[in-house]
């Protein structure tokens, strides 16, 4: 059951569950027990009250949601009232996600000054590499760097091959695909650009050192780079181009080759392959009015 969700998944889960088990001690219920309904309004509203997001407020209620069919009684979230009152609420919570896009552009700035940011040569190729594949994988960033340094996690050596003119990856597993069916993920060559992924691949391949297996992107002594290290140099190099690290997240990776792929005049259709979208949902990444 643990593994039927992400890690994050679950935990975001049960964090929501202990706070609706604390929250109806008020009530003198158990929480799973009994009517309901009139609870979790007051639930809703009592996060209403202390600044809950909507898209937070919507994860609170998976959560619940989840336990209440793992426990096997009625899921009140699906309630008509209940329904309502979440609809009201976002209509009342109207915010967006400001975390700007890495364009085009400052992929290759940020490429330019990795040199000054990076302890060695072998560092920056690294870097170059990981910041390369982000942006044109579209790649989460839990799917492409570990967790830690000792855990091995991220895109593994295994998965990635290079060819001529292309860099082909398999990602295993991902939170849309909880399955483990993976993926086929081909990266092709930017003529005339440093930060080509083929050629940022084959640059780091060739100071890689060959014994190490596990996660593609290891440090010299085959440590896995880590989520902190990524953000780390990410945010040296944005402060070395003078642009506000607040305003950027790991995300805007992501964010910036759904951006950029529809400023290019791409399909739908492509954009949503690109990055693996099963929906529209795509469209809340684009942000052209940031870049």
């Amino acid at each position: 059951m643990e593994r039927a969700v992400s890690r994050n998944t679950g935990r975001s889960h049960a964090v929501a569950w202990r706070e609706w088990l604390l929250f109806c001690r008020q009530w003198e219920s158990d929480g799973v027990h009994g009517e309901l309904v009139p609870v979790l309004l007051c639930f809703i509203g009592d996060a209403f009250g202390a600044g809950v997001s909507a898209s937070g407020l919507v994860r609170k209620l998976a959560g619940l949601a989840y336990w209440f069919k793992l426990l096997g009684v009625r899921d009140v979230t699906k309630d008509f009232v209940v329904r309502q009152a979440v609809m009201g609420y976002r209509k009342s919570r109207v915010s967006r996600d400001g975390r700007r896009p890495v364009s085009f552009d400052i992929l290759v700035r940020l490429g330019s000054v990795l040199g000054e940011c990076c302890s060695d040569a072998y560092e920056t190729r690294l870097f170059r590499a990981a910041f390369s594949l982000a942006f044109f994988g579209a790649f989460r960033v839990s799917e492409l760097v570990s967790q830690s340094c000792g855990t091995g996690g991220g895109l593994q050596s295994r998965e990635v091959v290079l060819g001529d003119a292309c860099v082909s990856c398999w990602l295993s597993r991902s939170k849309t695909d909880r399955a483990g069916k993976g993926r086929r993920i081909l990266l092709y060559e930017v003529s005339g650009s440093e930060v080509c992924p083929v050629h940022c691949v084959r640059a780091f391949l060739e100071v890689r050192p060959v014994e190490f297996g596990g996660s593609f992107l290891v440090h010299r002594d085959g440590r896995a780079l880590s989520r902190f290290q990524f953000v780390a140099v990410f945010r040296r190099g944005l402060a070395r181009l003078g642009l506000p690290d607040k305003e950027f997240a790991s995300h805007s990776f992501r964010i910036g080759a759904a951006t950029e792929a529809v400023r290019w005049g791409l399909d739908e259709s492509v954009v949503r392959q690109i990055g693996r979208w099963e929906s529209a949902r795509f469209r809340s990444y684009v942000r052209l009015e940031l870049l």
